[in-house]
């Protein structure tokens, strides 16, 4: 296999004469503007002939509308086969007439080039094997994951693949939770440091559990231009201290060899030929850089343009009847104490829609001032609330994108996961009653290939609908409220200097 870095999660494998494409992300921006990338990825990535197209999910970083229409239309798309139908159809609206849907742990062929997808909930693991060589590509699929499924997932890949080449793993956090929550007495960057650290921990702990022979962080593949959130680019945990990191906690005679690559680098029989100028340069040098490619984007993202008065009207209507549709997804105790407001960012007045649930509707009344009684308040833009009630997706826009501020006033709406609650009840997801009910052959289908982690999934969603995010156990609330000690205690990772990782 031969190896080419693009972009972001995006890899070209070359086995032979065919090609594939992992995640592709190489053109424009996602996440309504508010996610850029860097680095950038070679230039001449157009001129790709691809045969093969290999996507692990639907986050809009990994399958990219404006970059698929610029692909070759007859490259064969492979994509995890969900309890969600509609992806065949969406794709042929591209112009792609060849979809393969993935079954979990069954494998497909291209040419001599075996395909193994192994999913979870709606995401996956793609394992690709040619010419004697393995290579597991988890993106990120299980930094974040519960730790019980995480576990069964890599004794899975373990047993089937006990000699891997090349492990591929995302690297970063990308989610407003813990960076966009403030809570009286926290401290963002230290708290957002320690988040990247558990994220490159865990892939630490993949590495040292699967032992491949080469391992190869990729990722954060972009940058955040709003000025409130540019701190978020620099904490990130350094790649280039993998094998510090992994000597000092993991392996003394560490057997992996860690590549770090940038776009454009290639990596064939375990050899990094290093083709990018950004190698020897510092991270913070490499983001003023990207800061000065994005001048005139960074200008524009933090430019507000305010919402019209009917828009807002508007936007209030919608919020009403899409929490009214969302108010199913929880139970009626879990409901009782979604009293929030959300603060308006882009209106020329002070404006704050509250929200209270009279134990059967949800109503939204503005006013000029939050509510005395809220619970938590959400700061964003009406016209990414708007966005985001548009799209069957569009919740990513707010969670993923950064889109959101909550300020947290007590501890007990930590416990309690409101924040998670109430960005739920405003924003709109795929409800997986309505796919199962339309579809329930499919249902059977998805839950059958895969029975245990079928189990997991009903005991977290159904079972323990009262306790929202509590299973195998809640740890969301000590991202917030512990000190560094006692969080690396709870998160099973080290405490160490990060100032000597970077």
């Amino acid at each position: 296999m031969k190896l080419t870095y693009l972009a972001h999660s995006s890899f070209l494998i070359e086995c032979g004469a065919k090609k594939l494409l992992f995640d592709p992300w190489l053109r424009g921006p996602a996440y309504f503007k508010q996610w850029f990338q860097w680095p950038l990825p070679p230039k001449d990535w157009e001129k790709l002939q691809i045969d093969g197209i290999l996507i692990s999910h639907g986050h809009e970083d990994h399958l990219h509308i404006p970059t698929l229409k610029l692909l070759d239309k007859s490259a064969v798309v492979f994509f995890p086969f969900q309890w969600r139908a509609g992806i065949k159809p969406f794709l042929n609206l591209l112009g792609f007439s060849e979809i393969r849907e993935a079954v979990t742990f069954k494998s497909y062929f291209l040419g001599e080039i075996k395909i193994t997808y192994l999913g979870y909930s709606l995401e996956s693991v793609i394992v690709v094997e040619y010419g004697g060589e393995v290579l597991v590509n988890i993106n990120d699929a299980l930094n974040s994951n519960h730790e019980n499924a995480t576990n069964y997932l890599l004794s899975k890949i373990k047993l089937r693949w006990p000699k891997i080449d090349y492990l591929l793993s995302g690297w970063s956090g990308a989610s407003y939770f813990p960076n966009q929550v403030r809570y009286p007495g926290k401290n963002d960057r230290e708290i957002g440091q320690l988040r990247e650290q558990y994220f490159a921990h865990n892939f630490f702990r993949f590495t040292h559990f699967l032992e491949p022979r080469f391992s190869i962080p990729f990722a954060p593949g972009f940058v955040l231009l709003r000025n409130e959130n540019r701190w978020i680019n620099h904490i990130k945990f350094p790649r280039e201290k993998s094998e510090q990191y992994y000597k000092d906690h993991f392996d003394p005679p560490a057997k992996v060899t860690f590549l770090i690559s940038y776009p454009g680098d290639v990596i064939e029989n375990g050899v990094l030929e290093r083709r990018s100028e950004l190698h020897g340069i510092e991270s913070e040098m490499q983001y003023e850089l990207a800061y000065r490619n994005y001048k005139n984007e960074s200008e524009e993202c933090n430019s507000i343009v305010n919402i019209s008065e009917d828009q807002v009207v508007r936007l209030i209507k919608e919020l009403t009847y899409w929490m009214n549709c969302n108010k199913v997804l929880y139970h009626e105790r879990v409901l009782e104490d979604a009293e929030f407001g959300i603060q308006l960012t882009d209106v020329p007045e002070p404006s704050f829609l509250n929200v209270l649930w009279d134990g059967k509707r949800f109503s939204v009344s503005r006013k000029s001032v939050a509510a005395s009684s809220n619970k938590l308040l959400i700061r964003t833009e009406g016209q990414k609330l708007l966005y985001a009630l548009s799209k069957v997706w569009g919740g990513d826009v707010l969670s993923i994108g950064y889109g959101v501020t909550v300020d947290v006033f007590e501890e007990s709406t930590l416990e309690k996961n409101l924040d998670i609650v109430c960005i739920r009840l405003i924003t709109r997801y795929p409800m997986a009653r309505e796919d199962l009910r339309k579809f329930p052959f499919r249902a059977v289908k998805f839950f059958a290939s895969n029975p245990k982690l079928t189990a997991l999934w009903i005991r977290q969603k159904v079972l323990l609908k009262p306790y929202v995010n509590r299973f195998p156990f809640n740890e969301r609330d000590h991202w917030l409220t512990y000190n560094k000690c006692d969080l690396c205690a709870v998160c099973k990772m080290p405490e160490v200097n990060l100032l000597a990782y970077r």
